[in-house]
């Protein structure tokens, strides 16, 4: 690396038997039409049979909630298609996310990632919402993804939507700097057998699909997945293994031309390696100890969603999903349980003029039990979420000048009232160029734990001391006002370009403050302002028909306002200001591929982990069409090299990600 500055079978069986039942009882549980129709068009597998101006007109639905092509979009947005995912060699969701200009991604361990959009990155990036087919994966108990435990197969996503920027005026409390929508493939488009096996130095991934009909309008796939993935390098050693293993269905039923049905279920067991400090006493001075751990984890959900369109144009669409989520570590024991209703309706007006509006109500209870390192008041508890939002598009020039319009309107447990506009313009002033502006107002409400906790801290390299910490019942949400404007251009036959500027200011982001120093013992404020600037550009070469280049960029700046002093004031020492990557696409004769990508990360300052570049390398074959021969190279030009800093909040210690080389063979009929 060139260093530059700056299960157990009866628990799974009890969760069969879960899953199944919440199937059975929801059947005709029934909200974004967008997630559902986006996959009406399904995107070829070889983006070599598309042009640049068809990967410009690809449709998209994260932005509007309805299918639209991005040089439509009036938002920073970039697509992550299938062949992106196929053809980077990548394994996991949250690597796939490196490509995507203004993501920030370090891997702190074989099974811990910080992933977030436009600046503060940690283990819990709590500004960012992620979605999977319309269900919401965002964490109401650490503010965060935990990501994980969010996983599919690989080859049954479609494409991965993301949206830099605000997203709340469609998707509500916590879509502040950016939105990731992650859409898995229709049923009709995953027919017949498919087995996958990836085996490395460091990771092995079996996984298994079947796809079948039950006449002629239902569509069915099941699928399973295991993964063992090896432990990361320590100069200590490290204790990072993964073992996890993943089981779930789709459907798809068309009775009729104007109606379809969605349901799908996945459940899932393992447990991830760690090495932590945790608390044995919950007073002063306090006791710690530092050793291995395997944390348990499991869960599971269904989801239903129906969608009808009438012949006046008009559509609307209702959904109901049920979601698990279990974990248990020495710092933590908890269950989340959550219930979400939505529906929307969306209808023309006079001219092209289109309204769409919508309601949602999400119910969610917990369980926590206390350790030594944190207790939870009460531990067990129950929650609401009541939203509504509108949006009008008005087309005051047809197919010149879009103006959008819109609001969500939310009640929540823990700040009450929020509101969240948007106002967005597009300007297409002639054919393959296109303008666009935005005005935004974004929310980020607090989590379980900042409401209402007491946390044990070692001591650890933001503070030199062991620390109480305990949560505030009058943390009030963080407020985002953001600017952004953009450009696109599709002007050559060879060449697109995208580019996007933002300028955010955030008042009452979460900070800290000392409250007692004999014993030592913090809590939270919103007690920072920060303001962040930057720019992000992506842009897509086709140097020839068999090879295209595909590059990205993004600088961001954080200027943080306000007492900087314990724990949990981790805020800008995850961002890294620059971020390049550059990938090469070559299709060679004799149906072979050879694939490249370089990525460039600034240093971490704050944190003392330096910059670094790094290359993976692909080589692929497919000798017939439904066998796929390749071998990977990963992070090849060091050992291993660090990306994130440590966990205060879990007091896990980060390890290196190594070289690693894999070979993967995918067989279908």
């Amino acid at each position: 690396m060139l260093r530059i500055k700056e299960w157990v079978l009866p628990s799974l069986l009890l969760k069969i038997r879960r899953v199944s039942c919440w199937a059975l009882l929801i059947g005709f549980g029934l909200g974004h039409p967008g997630q559902a129709r986006s996959s009406d068009t399904p995107i070829p597998q070889d983006l070599t049979q598309l042009s640049l101006e068809e990967l410009m007109s690809i449709e998209v639905t994260s932005v509007s909630k309805k299918k639209q092509k991005l040089n439509d979009s009036a938002a920073a947005i970039f697509v992550i298609t299938q062949e992106d995912i196929r053809r980077s060699g990548v394994t996991s969701i949250p690597e796939a996310l490196r490509m995507v200009p203004g993501i920030q991604v370090a891997r702190g361990s074989k099974n811990q990632w910080n992933i977030s959009a436009r600046g503060f990155n940690e283990r819990f990036s709590n500004k960012l919402l992620v979605l999977i087919d319309g269900r919401t994966i965002y964490n109401s108990l650490f503010a965060g993804v935990t990501w994980e435990t969010q996983d599919t197969m690989l080859e049954d996503i479609d494409r991965i939507e993301v949206i830099r920027g605000p997203g709340a005026s469609l998707w509500g409390v916590n879509a502040v700097n950016g939105v990731i929508n992650i859409i898995t493939k229709r049923a009709q488009d995953t027919q017949g057998f498919l087995a996958s096996g990836i085996a490395g130095n460091e990771e092995g991934i079996v996984s298994i699909r079947q796809g079948g009909t039950h006449g002629s309008d239902l569509h069915y796939r099941l699928f399973a997945k295991y993964l063992n993935r090896d432990t990361s390098f320590h100069a200590g050693g490290a204790h990072d293994d993964t073992r996890l293993f993943r089981s779930g269905f789709r459907t798809d039923w068309a009775p009729q031309t104007n109606n379809h049905v969605m349901m799908q279920g996945e459940f899932y067991a393992g447990h991830g390696g760690q090495r932590s400090t945790v608390a044995t006493t919950t007073t002063f001075p306090f006791g710690f100890t530092t050793g291995n751990e395997d944390v348990e984890m499991s869960g599971g959900h269904v989801l239903t969603r129906w969608e009808h369109t009438w012949a006046s144009g008009s559509d609307m669409a209702l959904q109901f999903f049920y979601d698990r989520f279990e974990r248990n570590e020495q710092t933590i024991h908890a269950t989340v349980d959550t219930l979400n209703l939505d529906f929307q309706h969306r209808f023309p007006l006079v001219g092209n003029q289109e309204l769409l509006w919508g309601l949602e109500y999400r119910y969610w209870m917990d369980d926590i039990r206390p350790t030594a390192g944190t207790e939870v008041f009460p531990p067990s508890q129950s929650f609401h979420l009541i939203s509504g939002f509108v949006q009008d598009q008005l087309p005051l020039i047809p197919d010149t000048l879009l103006v959008t319009l819109g609001t969500k309107l939310s009640h929540n447990h823990f700040t009450g009232f929020e509101y969240q506009p948007s106002g967005r313009i597009l300007w297409k002033p002639v054919d393959g160029h296109s303008v666009w502006g935005a005005v935004s107002r974004a929310v980020r409400i607090p989590s379980r734990l900042e409401d209402n906790s007491r946390l044990t801290f070692a001591p650890n390299d933001t503070t030199p001391v062991p620390l109480a910490f305990q949560g505030n019942q009058r943390f009030q949400s963080e407020d985002l006002l953001a600017f952004e404007v953009g450009y696109r251009m599709n002007a050559f036959d060879r060449l697109t370009f995208d580019v996007t500027g933002f300028y955010n200011r955030y008042d009452h982001v979460r900070g800290t403050q000392t409250i007692s120093l004999t014993p030592p013992t913090g809590t939270l404020a919103n007690n920072l302002d920060v303001t962040t600037l930057g720019i992000e550009v992506a842009s897509d070469l086709q140097m020839h028909d068999r090879w295209r280049l595909r590059g990205a960029y993004s600088y961001i700046n954080m200027d943080v306002d306000g007492p900087i002093n314990v724990a949990l004031n981790t805020t800008g020492r995850g961002t890294p200001h620059h971020q390049g990557s550059l990938r090469s696409l070559l299709t060679l004769p004799s149906h072979v591929e050879l694939d490249s990508w370089v990525r460039l990360v600034g240093d971490l300052s704050a944190s003392n982990i330096p910059g670094y570049v790094e290359l993976d390398l692909r080589l692929g074959w497919k000798p017939w069409p439904n066998l796929d021969l390749s071998i990977v190279g990963q992070n090849l030009l060091d050992r291993h090299h660090p990306e994130a800093p440590s966990s205060p909040f879990l007091a896990t210690q980060p390890t290196e990600v190594q070289r690693s080389i894999l070979g993967k063979v995918t067989w279908q009929y």
